[in-house]
């Protein structure tokens, strides 16, 4: 069995096992992102709501056990029936109600600070790059905090920082067998290289900076990646929390 295959499989059993505790699991979905003007992305629909979809409108919903799913209209179905048969996963549909609830405070939040600081009568501008949310890769390793992350296996990566400005170096340290590399941004780089030296292979690496704490990463290959239905579960199963919001984000971001 593939590895992907085994980290679905094993998303599906524990998905099924809290079920099994749990009484009469509801079958309700999230809207991860909508172009229908009355759903809204972070909605969530009881299993005893129906759905009608216009034509040309499309939404993207989870569903209980974390696979996604893509429906177009004209449309129209009772979310038990698209959601029916499927083993509800109490932790991934929580973490992501959270996830899309946070990105929801966070977009308000920009709106306000533009609209406080824009002139009368004109658009406040749009956030810098510099503020700018990292978006979802599967060969992006993300710096600014530790955690899992979600790679593809055998891929070339990158380090990546959410604020580029000054150059910077980091070292990282393979810890399972103390290999070392060096990893340089340019003036204005959000990326650099991932240093070949170091591997990339399952377990703990440590990037330490000239001036701020060392951050603890562990790497997660993935072979062969999922497809996008599956990917919140493949994400959810490695513990890859930060991907599932960069993804979610790009979700919602992509169906507008």
């Amino acid at each position: 069995m593939a590895q992907f295959e085994k980290i679905v499989a094993a998303a599906v059993v524990a998905a099924g096992f809290a079920a099994f505790a749990a009484p009469a699991a509801r079958a309700d979905v999230i809207v991860l992102s909508s172009t229908a003007p009355a759903l809204k992305a972070g909605a969530v629909l009881p299993d005893s709501a129906a759905l009608d979809l216009p034509k040309g409108a499309r939404i993207r919903v989870m569903l209980p056990s974390g696979r996604t799913q893509e429906i177009k209209g004209p449309s129209q179905a009772k979310v038990a029936d698209i959601s029916k048969g499927e083993a509800r996963n109490e932790g991934l549909w929580n973490d992501v109600v959270n996830a899309m609830a946070r990105q929801k405070r966070a977009d308000e939040s920009v709106v306000g600070a533009v609209r406080s600081v824009a002139p009368s009568g004109t658009r406040g501008a749009a956030p810098s790059p510099a503020d700018a949310k990292p978006s979802f890769s599967w060969r992006m390793v993300p710096i600014d905090a530790g955690g899992d992350v979600c790679i593809e296996k055998g891929a070339a990566l990158d380090l990546l920082r959410s604020k580029p400005g000054k150059p910077l170096t980091v070292i990282v340290v393979n810890r399972q067998d103390q290999r070392r590399g060096e990893a340089s941004f340019a003036v204005g780089s959000a990326t650099a290289k991932w240093p070949a030296s170091v591997g990339a292979d399952v377990g703990m690496y440590a990037v330490s900076f000239p001036d701020q704490p060392v951050r603890t990463i562990r790497l997660r290959p993935i072979a062969p990646l999922p497809a996008a239905d599956e990917t919140l579960r493949v994400l959810h199963s490695q513990r890859c929390l930060a991907q599932i919001d960069a993804w979610l984000a790009g979700i919602a971001v992509a169906g507008r």
